[in-house]
């Protein structure tokens, strides 16, 4: 829905690498996930609800004219949501190998590249964004 948001609005040059990539390949692992049952479905949906609600109480407030502080704070937040998400995987494996087993073991493998790239692309982001490096380069 965000995505096509961005395309009905107009604003183009919102649709990043990042931004793209994101939305276009949580489809594919929902449709994994659900496919092989991953036992893990319900731990990621309430994180990336929680991670969402700030997202969009914070373009809320852009889009009502106010310019919240805490931007930045927004991508903090989804950054400790991958972290945590190799939390869970961890205690997918962990269950899956030492108690009855979780199912959706071979969706663990996508998930687990998908998250390091989530983590690698929105680590740079954050970098290139709020380093006092980025504001110095910004400036001039």
């Amino acid at each position: 829905m965000d995505t096509l948001l961005i395309i009905l609005s107009g604003s183009m040059k919102r649709l990043s690498f990042l931004h793209v990539y994101h939305h276009s390949m949580v489809v594919i692992m929902c449709y994994i996930c659900l496919d092989s049952a991953q036992s893990s479905v319900p731990m990621v949906l309430i994180t990336n609800r929680v991670v969402h609600v700030v997202i969009y109480t914070y373009y809320l407030l852009c889009t009502l004219g106010m310019h919240p502080k805490w931007k930045k704070m927004v991508t903090d937040f989804q950054l400790v949501q991958f972290r945590l998400s190799f939390l869970i995987m961890a205690m997918l494996v962990f269950y899956h190998f030492t108690a009855s087993g979780c199912s959706g073991i071979l969706s663990w493998w996508f998930n687990g590249a998908f998250n390091v790239s989530l983590l690698y692309l929105f680590s740079d982001f954050h970098a290139k964004s709020y380093s006092t490096n980025a504001k110095v380069f910004k400036g001039n």
